[in-house]
């Protein structure tokens, strides 16, 4: 489904693309039009057929679905960016300093999402310290990933700001998001190990 998601969102960021520079008003050869109203496209393109040629690996089918959730995000973020920037380009006076708050957090609403799925498999063979390394990092994903998701999900409404917070409102909760992730993930980890 993600993929079929991947290839439409592909499709609409260049339908878009050739609708604007047909029939949008835009001075076609104006300096670096197409190339704008193109390589975000060609980029997503790209990270599609990245996608699609990843070698798959019987030891990597446990992170398929993760790496399935980690190119859609990235596929969205662009599509949400290239729209954005041609919104731009038509003079709409869309605030593209929206688009911030809006692709940061939801790669980081993503990325607490897709984090559980990357836990490492406690092996018997392996040594002491390698099991308590792998314990730290399979106790650590959960309280990291909390704070990420509220913290992606109230940069999304920093997006909704009067235009001169956007900034501010993005920088504190992205730091404040970060300060506490990192404590929690510590705190679990260093309690588990001692």
């Amino acid at each position: 489904m993600k993929k079929l998601g991947m290839f439409l969102l592909v499709v609409v960021s260049f339908a878009v693309s050739i609708y604007v520079m047909v029939w949008g008003g835009l001075e076609v050869l104006a300096e670096g039009t197409v190339v704008t109203l193109f390589s975000i496209p060609f980029a997503l393109g790209l990270v599609v057929i990245s996608f699609l040629t990843i070698p798959k690996q019987l030891t990597f089918e446990r992170y398929q679905k993760g790496m399935e959730s980690i190119f859609f995000i990235l596929v969205m973020v662009l599509t949400i960016i290239h729209i954005g920037l041609v919104l731009y380009l038509l003079d709409s006076g869309f605030p593209i300093m929206m688009l911030v708050p809006i692709g940061v957090g939801l790669i980081l609403i993503a990325t607490a999402n897709t984090l559980p799925r990357f836990q490492l498999e406690l092996s018997p063979t392996s040594s002491e310290q390698a099991k308590v390394t792998h314990k730290a990092w399979n106790k650590g994903l959960r309280p990291l990933s909390r704070p990420l998701i509220i913290g992606g999900l109230v940069m999304l409404l920093c997006a909704f700001l009067p235009q001169h917070l956007i900034l501010i409102g993005f920088g504190t909760v992205l730091a404040f998001t970060l300060v506490t992730a990192v404590y929690f993930s510590v705190r679990t980890t260093w309690s588990s190990t001692n």
